[in-house]
C-alpha cells in the first residue's frame, strides 16, 4: 500500500503544478491580438497605404478604405510601381475600378479591385454585398474610385498597401 502511495504522491503533485500553471481565460481583446499576430505570421503585418510622415494625402482626398488580398497580388503591384517608376516615392495615386465577380467560388458577391487593368485585391467579404449593391445601383458593371497605393521606401522588400476613397452606403 505504501509503495502505491509513494508512486501516486509525485504524480498528484505534478498534476496540481500543471493545473496551477494553466493560463487564465483570454479576454476578447487578447483573442483578437492573437488572431492579428497569427495573420501577420502568414501574410505579413498590415501595411497602411498612408506613410506615417505624410498622413494626409497631397490631393486632399480621404483614402479611408483598406483593400484586402494585396499580398497575393504582389507581382501585380510591383509591376504598377515599375510602370510608374515610383520606387523612391513610396506611393502611387490613380483610379481603381471595382468589378463584380459573381462567379467567384468563395463569395458570389465578390468585388475585385483593379488599377490600370491590373488586379490589386478585393473588397473585404463582410462589405462585398453592400458594395455589390452600390455598383448595381450605379447602373454600370463597375464603379470607379480614387486609389492610393503605398509602401515603405526604406525596406528592400516592402509590403504594399492599397486604400480607396470609398464610403459604403
Amino acid at each position: 500500500m505504501n509503495s502505491y502511495f509513494l508512486l501516486l504522491l509525485p504524480l498528484a503533485i505534478f498534476i496540481s503544478w500543471v493545473i496551477s500553471r494553466e493560463p487564465k481565460s483570454q479576454t476578447p481583446s487578447e483573442r483578437l491580438d492573437f488572431i492579428r499576430k497569427a495573420s501577420e505570421s502568414i501574410h505579413g503585418p498590415e501595411v497602411p497605404a498612408v506613410n506615417e510622415t505624410n498622413a494626409e494625402a497631397p490631393d486632399g482626398v480621404d483614402y479611408n478604405y483598406d483593400v484586402v488580398g494585396e499580398s497575393f497580388q504582389r507581382d501585380h503591384l510591383t509591376a504598377l510601381i515599375r510602370t510608374h517608376n515610383a520606387f523612391e516615392s513610396g506611393e502611387i495615386y490613380s483610379t481603381a475600378v471595382l468589378e463584380l465577380e459573381p462567379t467567384n467560388p468563395f463569395d458570389s458577391n465578390a468585388v475585385k479591385v483593379v488599377v490600370e487593368g491590373t488586379q490589386v485585391g478585393y473588397i473585404p467579404k463582410f462589405d462585398s454585398p453592400a458594395v455589390t449593391e452600390m455598383v448595381k445601383k450605379s447602373g454600370k458593371s463597375s464603379y470607379e474610385v480614387p486609389v492610393r497605393i503605398g509602401w515603405d521606401t526604406n525596406s528592400p522588400s516592402p509590403l504594399i498597401g492599397v486604400r480607396l476613397a470609398l464610403t459604403i452606403e
